[in-house]
């Protein structure tokens, strides 16, 4: 009887055993499985940043556009890509970047109208609606061209129209797959950034390319009624004001002349005036030829508010070619510079929450660093990774997640100094940087309070949510003085605080 209940014993050990490792594995799977998403987004985020990057370089459009296509292959790929525009004089489609679809299938579509029964592109640029087809063959939508896509081995197809603010359908994004398949939200939020980013582009290029025909049309700058044209004598006074000056600056055309420099621009725009017309005056004297000026100005506007222009000036000469004024012409390009500047934000800022992303971190924790060493100074370098993240993703859906964490950033920042830095590197996961520490306890306290205020509930479409955090922290100079090995330090005490609590599940 006493083998019985051994041999009972050792059978039960052995069930434990197996039930511990199967657990185990699952955990793992499902760790695997959350590293590869972050790792996808990690990487969609340069992609995303290098793109960004490109269409403030003023890079071709095609190369623009097939950077946002190797981007969303690169991740994912089982899918193949291709973005077509819209010829406005034809309203045809054509294929402007499909790098790895079939040459015969591009060559194909080049050219095709723009319409309903033309496949997903064409029916997604007469509806301007997304248009999801799981299977080609069976979808009506296709009747005209599902024998080209089956030779293709073209099976599903999802396009997204490219729409731009004043709802015109610019082209489309598509997405193509060897098997029918239907996207998931994660495949639709890649669909509307990837749309997102090539309507920037297409815009900004159109503006472009219709800025540089005004140009040439328009080589005499007094046929552009936007562009205020002005002269100026040898003693700085305006001799003539375009009636154009009333829509930049709000002043009549006699009004602007009878004001000096000064009332013309602001104090910082005055001395760089001044500096280049004592270059053009030593130039002039010295027989060279007019410098030409080019430059940004602020000038002062009649409602007490500033406008930045565009200056470009070109000396004035008599029969006998004595230099004897200036003619300049001054652009408006305030939409221009805040382009620019959305263009500057969107590269260095996480799109869901509009904290700093990653590289816009490692730059202020860089400076950081710089200021820290030379007035012997503190700071600490905090790491946090949301726990229970992952079951309200499951059980609720990414589009609640997303709202979690749109909230969690708000009370991050809650919890800092405005000279602190909060960003979000991908997932759950999030940075802090403490800068200028009086005292290191000053961390201790900040991740109490984070920890404090992400454990109580938030209130999500009605669901009470409840999630925590585990937190890791690095010291300079206690700690080391680079900002990857601090990084480092921060990212092994986080996970050590992590695994020493049970409880803080993915």
């Amino acid at each position: 009887m006493n083998n019985f209940y051994i041999a009972l014993a050792a059978l039960f050990g052995v069930v434990v055993v197996i039930a511990a490792a199967v657990h185990i594995n699952r955990v793992n799977l499902k760790l695997r499985n959350m590293v590869r998403l972050m790792r996808r987004a990690d990487v969609w985020q340069r992609g995303h940043n290098h793109v960004l990057a490109q269409i403030a370089a003023d890079d071709s459009l095609e190369e623009v556009l097939m950077g946002i296509i190797v981007g969303v292959e690169h991740i994912r790929p089982e899918m193949t890509c291709s973005i077509l525009l819209v010829d406005r004089k034809t309203n045809r489609l054509r294929v402007v970047a499909a790098p790895n679809l079939p040459a015969f299938y591009n060559d194909a579509v080049d050219g095709l109208p723009a319409d309903q029964g033309i496949g997903s592109c064409g029916t997604a640029v007469i509806t301007g609606e997304r248009v999801i087809v799981r299977d080609i063959q069976k979808d009506p939508s296709w009747v005209g061209v599902k024998e080209l896509a089956a030779k293709a081995g073209l099976v599903s197809c999802w396009s997204e129209p490219i729409i731009n603010r004043h709802g015109q359908v610019l082209g489309t994004f598509a997405i193509y797959q060897g098997q029918a398949a239907e996207p998931t939200l994660e495949d639709i939020k890649l669909i509307e950034e990837s749309a997102y980013l090539a309507e920037i582009a297409i815009e900004r290029k159109l503006s472009l390319e219709a800025l540089r025909e005004s140009e040439e049309r328009h080589r005499l700058l007094a046929d552009n009624a936007q562009d205020v044209i002005w002269t100026m004598d040898l003693n700085g006074r305006f001799t003539y004001v375009s009636p154009s000056v009333e829509k930049l600056r709000g002043y009549t055309a006699s009004e602007a002349m009878q004001q000096t420099l000064e009332e013309t621009l602001t104090p910082e725009s005055v001395e760089k005036v001044k500096a280049a017309v004592g270059k053009t005056i030593a130039a002039v004297k010295a027989n060279q030829p007019f410098p030409d000026f080019v430059a940004e100005l602020d000038h002062r506007c009649k409602d007490g508010s500033t406008v930045c222009a565009e200056i470009r000036t070109s000396g004035i000469y008599d029969a006998d070619g004595n230099f004897i004024g200036i003619v300049g012409v001054s652009r408006d390009i305030t939409e221009r510079k805040k382009s620019e500047e959305k263009i500057r934000y969107m590269a260095q800022h996480d799109s869901l929450t509009g904290l700093p992303n990653r590289a816009l971190f490692a730059d202020r924790l860089q400076q950081a660093l710089s200021y820290c060493k030379r007035h012997q100074r503190a700071l600490a370098v905090m790491l946090l990774d949301l726990d229970k993240f992952k079951p309200v993703n499951d059980h609720y859906g990414h589009a609640l997640g997303d709202e979690l964490l749109k909230q969690v950033a708000q009370r991050l920042l809650a919890c800092v100094r405005t000279s602190d830095t909060v960003a979000r590197i991908g997932g759950d996961e999030f940075v802090i940087l403490l800068h200028q520490m009086d005292d290191l306890n000053q961390a201790r306290v900040v991740s109490e309070k984070i920890q404090l205020v992400l454990s109580e509930i938030f209130l999500i479409e009605e669901y009470p949510i409840q999630i925590g955090c585990s937190i890791g922290t690095a010291f300079y100079p206690q700690d080391g003085a680079d900002p990857l090995e601090l990084t480092k330090i921060a990212d092994q005490r986080m996970y050590q605080h992590k695994h020493k609590t049970p409880e803080a599940v993915r």
